[in-house]
């Protein structure tokens, strides 16, 4: 009875001993086969959301993006409810913790209340993840909404302050207008305020203007505003003019535009002007040279020097594009020739 019981122990052990040996390890690979399985599921995942983004293009700007790269970017930025930029890339590459990135094939549409005031595109740029700072180099051209385009090596986008700059060259096209081709101009450092939607060249300008019949102005000044609103435009400081063999110099000169008739209409001189052609010379505190009744009105202490005669008056008005002189209460001082 002893030596049955022995046998049956013994063979309790041997299937003991077998269910660890062939049961128990297959349970072990069954179970590594699902975590396998389930990391290789798992990355696919993860791979097919990286190719969305890509595709959908949505950039995490806080910077905690992984390195990547993607295609087809656009993004939105905004400030206190309101569109500040909105930018569109062919192609964008960044760096977990850099905090920046690097775009191809820029442009960038500028908002003032909702609308878009200013476009700007380029060849690269960069975006700061933090300041929502933008740099745009490479071919850039930035235009405004009433058609003035800016073109400048590149521009860079101040978020907090909403204006763009580029201490480089720029040449300005305006718009065009029933007389053809706009003002075209040169200078140095370009300042946009886009809340303002005004566009400032602020150094060394130099500014052609076509006209009618031949006819056109040259313009030299220290600086030059605009309007993204109309198509005033502004010389600051040394003006310099010429027009149709007259010089004008002031402090302060304006382009006037007719709105309804699109065309440069007017242009105004003040701060103390001195004209002259080839036979005359006056001076007065301002000077409006209407073009459209081809005429030229002194105001402000006008004087006029001819032939050593000296006119003066209350107004001073040069007809026919100065062939004849009018004087509104004249004091005349003649030279004695006897």
């Amino acid at each position: 009875m002893a030596k049955f019981k022995n046998l049956i122990f013994v063979a309790l052990l041997v299937l003991l001993f077998v269910e660890v040996l062939i049961v128990f390890p297959n349970k072990l690979e069954h179970d590594d086969d699902k975590d396998v399985q389930a990391r290789i599921e798992l990355q696919e995942k993860r791979k097919k959301e990286l190719e969305a983004a890509g595709k959908d293009a949505n950039i995490d700007t806080s910077g905690n993006m992984a390195d990547q790269k993607m295609e087809g970017v656009h993004l939105v930025e905004s400030q206190q409810g309101n569109r500040d930029w909105e930018l569109f890339s062919k192609a964008a590459e960044g760096s977990q913790g850099s905090g920046s990135w690097k775009l191809q094939q820029v442009r960038v549409l500028f908002y003032n209340k909702e609308k878009v005031e200013f476009t700007a595109t380029g060849d690269e740029g960069t975006i700061d993840a933090k300041s929502k700072d933008l740099t745009i180099k490479g071919n850039v051209t930035t235009r405004s909404e009433n058609g003035y385009s800016f073109k400048t090596p590149s521009i860079h986008y101040y978020s907090s302050k909403r204006q763009i700059e580029s201490p480089e060259d720029v040449i300005m096209e305006g718009p065009r207008d029933k007389t053809g081709a706009g003002l075209l101009l040169k200078g140095r450092r370009m300042l946009v305020l886009v809340d303002q939607s005004k566009m400032l060249i602020q150094e060394k300008v130099t500014a052609v203007k076509p006209m009618q019949e031949g006819k056109k102005f040259d313009v030299i000044a220290d600086g030059a505003e605009f309007s993204g609103k109309n198509n005033t435009a502004r010389f600051l400081g040394n003006v310099r003019m010429s027009y149709d063999n007259m010089r004008l110099e002031g402090p302060e000169a304006s382009f006037l535009y007719n709105t309804g008739a699109n065309l440069l209409s007017s242009v105004a001189i003040k701060g103390g002007v001195k004209v002259s052609d080839a036979d005359k010379f006056a001076t007065s505190e301002t000077v409006n040279l209407d073009l459209l009744a081809n005429k030229y009105i002194f105001k402000g202490r006008p004087k006029v020097i001819q032939n050593n005669d000296e006119i003066s008056g209350e107004e001073i008005i040069f007809l026919e594009g100065g062939k004849k002189v009018k004087v509104e209460k004249v004091r005349a001082k003649m030279e004695n020739k006897e």
